[in-house]
């Protein structure tokens, strides 16, 4: 099949939109031995790139092929010389992946190692090494992968073969800076004088014209990515909220997260108490019961793995109380301050709403200070779905380090450990079903309502169910006026679907908000007296 087949005109006199179809198995292959640029691709048809990965039903990023080996080889004889032969083992016998050239395997291991891949000639040997020595997490918590970076060209309005040089020409009455000419045969977009405000692009009966992108800068909501001279994707740490969106829209796996998987293994193997501390929205990604979750962690070598849902009774009692005595005393409105992306916005681009921002901690922080106190020198390691806890977990004294979902899935997998077949213990104490619902859009304004125990009932809810920059304004103008006319309560989410959606998680979000709720089912409501 070719890359983009155009159905054949209909007979009759309304001709219908002919949109593109495409083969992604295709476009993927060419993607990978660079036959195709993602700036040539007509990209107003290729569905929403915000969550690319997985890319396709039985095939593995190289991205996680690199911590499976990884793991393995600190689990080996030699972890440096072990880490120097992974490029030859990418990707994993059996496994379906995309080819990557080796400098980007490379500079994929440098990141699970933990270190920014931004250099061409990469010692890994010597970067295992480091890891082995190092004492602490470094940041910022992400990093680019030149190597890998396919410098798209985005932002511009051009004709693609599709188009049919039809008579009324619409798309040259519809520009209204002279941008556009046919030449008889075939219709251009003059660059210079284009504004690129899309009116051809909507104008145009075949769907011919397209305007290219850039995706993670697409995605990113505070404009913190640009192109270097080279035309590569660079990230400003001073804007970047880490939301984690770039990660996941890259289809070159050229953002990535800097693992602290080999701090969490050498705590392990030097004997320590570890703690995984799992986020309420782990369940909607991992479909086990929690005595096998935890009977898995342990044969890892983890001490015990507790759910922050704990946490997030705290956070919903708490807060519901702070919402009560604000509306009381006249506050217009309140938002959630759970979101770590979120939190990360208000102290960088919008100071202006602090104010109006819930003080109540988040489930992390209860979750970490109450094992703190309990195992005072234990390391305490918070599984998460998003790359904005990692920069918490940082500035969190009781945290010692982040893992997300997919490293997770890596290390039961390099463990080889079957997790449906693992024995442990039920939680001693069982969170309340609003508390493990925390994760999923919604989940934080059900808990607080719960919690409030019929306080709240005048409370109206609006849900900010991702951040983008229309968003973003829309904060904006609540701060300025000093209220919101939607409701009282603003509940922000920075991913679409709530945590369950994080730039590092390994599910649809569909499935794992279906999941989180059917794991949250059966326990009691916050709002019951027992």
């Amino acid at each position: 099949m070719s890359i983009l087949a155009i159905p054949p005109p209909s007979i009759g006199t309304h001709r219908p939109i002919h949109r593109p179809v495409i083969n992604f198995t295709s476009l993927r292959g060419l993607y990978s031995n660079g036959s195709l640029k993602l700036s040539n691709l007509p990209l107003p048809w290729i569905p929403h790139l915000g969550k690319i990965t997985p890319m396709a039903p039985g095939f593995k990023t190289q991205r996680r092929a690199a911590l499976i080996q990884v793991i393995r080889a600190f689990r080996g004889q030699d972890f440096p010389a072990e880490i120097g032969q992974i490029p030859q083992k990418l990707p994993l016998e059996g496994e379906k992946s995309y080819p990557q050239p080796e400098n980007v395997r490379r500079a994929l291991i440098a990141s699970a190692l933990g270190f920014a891949a931004d250099g061409e000639k990469i010692d890994l040997p010597h970067l295992a090494q480091m890891a082995l020595e190092r004492t602490q997490v470094e940041m910022p918590p992400l990093t680019t992968l030149p190597c890998a970076c396919n410098g798209c060209n985005g932002g511009q309005i051009r004709v693609t073969d599709l188009c049919q040089n039809c008579a009324m020409k619409p798309c040259i009455q519809s520009c209204k800076f002279d941008s556009i000419h046919s030449d008889g045969s075939r219709t251009t977009i003059d660059g210079g004088k284009c504004k690129k405000c899309t009116a051809c692009l909507r104008a145009c009966p075949y769907g011919a014209i397209a305007k290219t992108v850039m995706p993670c800068e697409s995605v990113c909501p505070v404009a913190a990515i640009s192109r270097d001279p080279t035309g590569r994707a660079t990230i400003d740490f001073s804007k970047c909220i880490c939301c984690g969106k770039c990660i996941s829209a890259c289809p070159f796996e050229a953002i990535q997260p800097r693992s602290q998987i080999i701090d969490v293994l050498k705590a392990i193997r030097d004997g320590q108490r570890v703690i995984a501390m799992l986020a309420p929205s782990f369940w909607g990604h991992f479909k086990y019961t929690s005595e096998q979750i935890r009977g898995a962690f342990k044969k890892m070598g983890f001490f015990d793995a507790l759910e922050v849902a704990v946490g997030a009774e705290t956070t919903a009692i708490k807060e519901a109380e702070e919402l009560h005595e604000r509306l009381e005393s006249g506050a217009k409105f309140m938002t959630s301050s759970c979101c770590a992306a979120y939190n990360n916005l208000v102290e960088q681009h919008i100071p202006e709403i602090k104010p109006y921002v819930s003080t109540t901690g988040t489930p992390l922080f209860y979750m970490a200070k109450k094992l703190r106190g309990e195992y005072p020198d234990s390391v305490l390691v918070f599984i998460s779905p998003c790359l904005a806890k990692y920069r918490e977990g940082h500035g969190n004294k009781n945290v010692s380090c982040v893992l997300n979902f997919s490293e997770i899935d890596a290390l039961f997998e390099a463990f080889e450990i079957d997790v449906a077949t693992c024995a442990g213990e039920k939680f001693s104490h069982d969170s309340a079903k609003e508390a493990r619902e925390f994760g999923v859009s919604g989940g934080v304004s059900g808990a607080i309502k719960a919690a409030g125990r019929g306080k709240l009932d005048v409370v109206k809810f609006v849900p900010i169910n991702g951040l983008d920059q229309d968003a973003i304004g829309e904060l904006r103008g609540y701060a300025k006026s000093g209220e919101c006319a939607k409701g009282n309560m603003i509940e922000v989410m920075c991913c679409p679907g709530g945590c369950v959606g994080g730039g590092l998680t390994i599910c649809p979000v569909a499935q794992a908000q279906r999941q989180v709720k059917n794991y949250a089912a059966p326990a009691k409501s916050l709002g019951d007296d027992s």
